[in-house]
């Protein structure tokens, strides 16, 4: 692979909330694509399009951007300003990878905005993945889209 050409897209995707603690929320993403959880303070009170639910509890449908991750040796000078504004739209950002195993990698999102765990298919690099590399990609703040009645146990 060495030498690939690719490049990194924001799309909108969706998840279900598993889990809400006293300061944070986790996320599944829909189709077993991988578990996020960031603080509740990047999820966008207020712009719920389900009425009556401004805060998220289990089974809530999440709508965000995001992307693959791609492995960067030498990180950029993210900005993580419109997550911190509360503003819907992706956001270039970095990470660092905490946690390697044969199927996935968790990856601490910069500025304490959560982490990140997704499946190794969904990490571009040219070198072996390992703990403590850099990784970019695309993410926005949170915001509820609507509201499952499914037990939690099912998510």
């Amino acid at each position: 692979m060495a030498g690939a050409e690719y490049t990194i897209n924001p799309v909108l995707m969706g998840g279900l909330v598993k889990e809400v603690t006293s300061d944070a929320v986790k996320v599944h993403l829909h189709g077993r694509l991988g578990v996020i959880t960031i603080p509740k303070g990047s999820i966008l009170v207020g712009e719920s399009q389900c009425a009556g639910l401004n805060e998220p509890v289990a089974g809530t449908e999440m709508q965000f951007y995001f992307s693959y991750l791609e492995v960067n040796e030498k990180p950029y000078d993210y900005d993580a300003g419109a997550i911190k504004n509360g503003e819907f739209e992706p956001c270039f950002i970095g990470g660092t990878i905490i946690e390697v195993n044969d199927t996935a990698i968790k990856a601490e999102i910069m500025d304490g905005l959560g982490t990140v765990a997704v499946p190794r298919r969904w990490v571009f690099t040219d070198v072996e993945l390992k703990e403590g590399q850099n990784v970019q990609f695309y993410f926005s703040p949170m915001k509820i889209s609507g509201k499952r009645d499914i037990p939690v146990e099912s998510i």
